[in-house]
Parts: structure tokens; sequence; C-alpha cells
């Protein structure tokens, strides 16, 4: 295996990212860095604080007082495991809001590279600028960074941009089924395939950072999983990753 290099993944609402990429890492001995979870952080922040998520100066006056830690799965919001609450539907909600106002996006992209930094270089930070030419990992540890701008934005130039996606109704099942398993009942399939289909309208229409209509043309290696299992998902970017010389065959 190379000394380091970052895999990007990206991908609309409930393609499987937030499944894919931390078992990826733990495959690869590598870092997870899950970059939505700080979007999810300050809208769970405005939540708590009654603060209306369509009110752009309170919500970016929130960034002076919010600290995020991200560690692996966990997520911390000033101090407190929030790990599982971001998940919930209310802050799933909230999040396209607060992820449109561009002081946001350009706070949570600097924390993002920073946070990264800090992986490589164990506690020193990176400059974010390293990241925007995108070859500094070569001594530093591999990172599997998942979100929805990760490739486009944050690490344009990751060795390899992964873009997951699959059909609007095996999306739906799929995030019905994730919160059937975090105790919320009484949802229709319907239901969640009008948010599914409301996330993809706002991820896809938004001025900054849309949700690429042509991945391929933008470097990444799409996969369609609808019928795929999480193991052949997982395999598909492993063989990616070895045809890209990036790890070893016997790795």
């Amino acid at each position: 295996m190379k000394k380091g290099f970052i895999v990007a993944i990206d991908g609309p609402v409930a393609a499987g990212k937030g499944t894919i990429a931390p078992v990826l890492s733990e495959k690869l001995n590598g870092s997870y860095l899950y970059t939505g979870a700080m979007y999810r952080c300050l809208a769970l922040l405005c939540i708590e604080k009654k603060i209306d998520v369509k009110n752009k100066e309170e919500v970016k006056n929130l960034l002076k007082e919010i600290g995020i830690r991200l560690n692996g799965k966990k997520v911390f919001l000033n101090g407190k495991d929030v790990s599982e609450r971001i998940k919930e539907r209310d802050v799933a909600r909230a999040v396209p809001f607060v992820a449109l106002i561009p002081e946001v996006r350009e706070e949570m992209v600097n924390r993002q590279r920073k946070t990264a930094g800090e992986m490589i270089e164990d506690g020193q930070a990176v400059a974010p600028e390293v990241y925007d030419v995108g070859r500094s990992l070569r001594s530093g540890p591999l990172i599997v960074a998942e979100g929805r701008d990760v490739g486009t934005t944050i690490f344009p130039n990751a060795e390899l941009k992964v873009f997951l996606t699959a059909s609007l109704e095996i999306r739906a099942k799929r995030r019905l089924k994730q919160l059937h398993e975090a105790g919320f009942t009484g949802l229709s399939l319907n239901k969640i395939l009008k948010d599914v289909k409301r996330r993809d309208e706002q991820d896809s229409e938004r001025k900054i950072d849309p949700l690429p209509s042509d991945p391929k043309a933008l470097g990444y290696f799409v996969i369609d999983n609808s019928g795929l299992s999480e193991e052949a998902t997982l395999n598909a970017i492993i063989n990616e990753i070895k045809k890209r010389d990036l790890i070893n065959d016997n790795s």
C-alpha cells in the first residue's frame, strides 16, 4: 500500500455512503471522516436552541459557539456524544437549510480539511490549501471521506472519487429500514419516497456545491448498487483501488 491517499465517497441520500465508508476504512486500516456530520451538528444545535434554520444570520452566529469533534463513527457536539441523535428525522429535514448558507459551507469545509490534516499529521493540522492541489497524503494514512461534496469541493483531487447511487425506490426502502431500526414506527414507504425525492431535488438544485448530475465527467467511479449487496459494493471499490495501484493485490 502506498503511504497515504484519500478515497472520497459521494452520492445522494440513502445510497449507502454511511454504510460503506466506515467498513471500507476498517478493511483498509484507514481513518473514517464523515463530513456531513458537521452540518448535522449545526442543524441539531439550531433545534436545541429553537433557532429557525431559515434565519441565516442566527444560524451563522452559532458558528462562533459550536464545537464539533469526529472520532470514527462517533460525533461530539460541544463535548456531547450526538452520534445517534444527528441521524433523526428532524435533524435530516433541517440540514439542507443550514447547508445552503455560503458562510456555513466555507466554515465547514475548512473544518473538514483541518480534521483530515489532524488525522494525517497526528495532531498537526495541514493547511487547507494543500488539499486544493491535492497531493499531500503520500506521507500520511488512508482516509475514507464521506459526504455530498467531498469529491467536488473538499478533496477534489482525491486519488479515488466514488459516487454511490441507487434507484429512488431502493433508497427509500433503505431509509425506511434505517428509521425502523432507530425506533421510528408508523412511517409509510410513500412518505419516505417523498422525503428522499425532496432531498434529491434540494441537493441537485442548490446553487452552492450541488449534487453532480454527471459524476463520471468529474472523475468519479460510479457504482449503482441498487442490486448489489454491501459486500459486492465494497469489493467493487477495493478492486478499483487495486486497479489504480493504490494498494497491493495482497492488501
